[in-house]
């Protein structure tokens, strides 16, 4: 095998794959390190560019068959992170763009804490307020302590909750489609 000249200008000699090295400034990189490299930035492009961020897929941290009351829970986190668009991403497009123009949004600077997520109940003949109909929906009623420096829709104190999570089958997530008092 000729010699390489690249990185330094240093020839690098020898036969077969073991021999390839390359220096990148005062580092020896063997070929087969650099095709790893390569084809580990490859799937993770791949993954990413699979995760189109629609009502079915499973989000971090969540499985795709994730319980209402996960579902919940994630959204609950993301309000104390103060993380819209992951309260987003948990929900169905209806909510998420009801929620955008939310004057005293509990995204803004709420805190809840002692959260109880009760058991799902689930809803017969749920038709969403934008006329979609879902094969499945409950109700996940949750009690939490609220602060937040805007008390104009919830007071702050113990307080009681809910959140309607819809899927069109058993096989899709659950997404948040409503809150409010059941």
């Amino acid at each position: 095998m000729a010699s390489l000249y690249i990185g330094s200008g240093e020839p690098v000699g020898g036969s077969g794959v073991r021999a390839m090295l390359w220096w990148v400034g005062p580092v020896r990189v063997s070929v087969r390190i650099v095709v790893a490299f390569i084809l580990a930035i490859m799937g993770t492009v791949l993954v990413a560019g699979c995760q189109d961020g629609d009502e079915g897929t499973a989000l971090p941290g969540l499985s795709a068959g994730a319980s209402p009351q996960e579902v919940v829970r994630a959204y609950v986190a993301a309000i104390n992170a103060h993380d819209m668009t992951a309260g987003q991403e948990l929900s169905t497009p209806y909510f998420a763009e009801r929620k955008e123009g939310v004057v005293d949004s509990l995204f803004e600077d709420a805190k809840l804490s002692d959260v109880v997520i009760h058991a799902p109940d689930p809803i017969s003949g749920y038709e969403s307020p934008d006329g979609k109909r879902y094969r499945e929906a409950v109700y996940v009623s949750v009690s939490f302590t609220l602060w937040h420096s805007d008390e104009g829709s919830m007071p702050n104190g113990s307080t009681v909750w809910g959140y309607m999570l819809v899927r069109d089958d058993p096989g899709r997530p659950w997404r948040i489609n409503g809150d409010g008092i059941h």
